[in-house]
């Protein structure tokens, strides 16, 4: 049995390596205690931004957002809405929510998966958990834009968010960077 040379570097300490050079010019934000003392209406709502957690889907870059309380990003498989409904919850409860923007992108993984796929393969690493995962959904998509309307629809048709709070959808081009609306 071969082992890796004992300098070889984990990911968690590249990752703690890194954190250590990107704190020598870390601007401190403000905490959320120190935005609860403010004066009533001071502290801004935020804008929740649902997307997909394919490395490739990166809304800070591609809608080049800036370090603050003015986007909250909630990464999932497929930016499913029904996954991020607890992160809307519980950003409104502690911010307000101005927005909730739903974006997909082309060549997601799930467009490449079904949940009869995830399935099998889960059961062929573990037959016992059958009964577990025999009706869970993985959110599978089919049709791109369809599928950013029916979260849309979702949150949307939510009675846990405020009817005032606009909800936008749209679809993120990984090939060309674009960023187009669908709702």
């Amino acid at each position: 049995m071969s082992y890796p040379p004992a300098e070889t570097k984990t990911i968690m300490q590249k990752l703690i390596e890194r954190s250590h050079i990107y704190a020598q010019n870390h601007a401190p934000t403000m905490t959320f205690s120190e935005g609860k003392a403010l004066p009533e209406g001071s502290m801004p709502k935020v804008n929740v931004i649902i997307s997909c957690c394919d490395p490739r889907c990166l809304p800070e870059e591609f809608f080049m957002l800036e370090k603050g309380f003015e986007y909250s990003i909630v990464r999932n498989a497929g930016g499913r809405a029904n996954e991020a409904l607890r992160s809307i919850i519980c950003m409104d409860t502690l911010l307000g929510v101005q927005s909730v923007i739903v974006v997909h992108h082309t060549d997601c993984g799930l467009t490449h998966l079904t949940d009869t796929s995830i399935r099998a393969s889960l059961l062929a690493k573990d037959p016992s958990l059958e009964s577990s995962i025999s009706n869970m959904e993985f959110g599978e998509i089919t049709d791109i834009p369809a599928a950013v309307l029916e979260d849309v629809a979702f949150l949307r048709d939510s009675p846990l968010i405020d009817d005032s709070i606009p909800i936008y959808g749209c679809v993120y081009d990984i090939g060309s960077g674009l960023v187009s609306e669908v709702v």
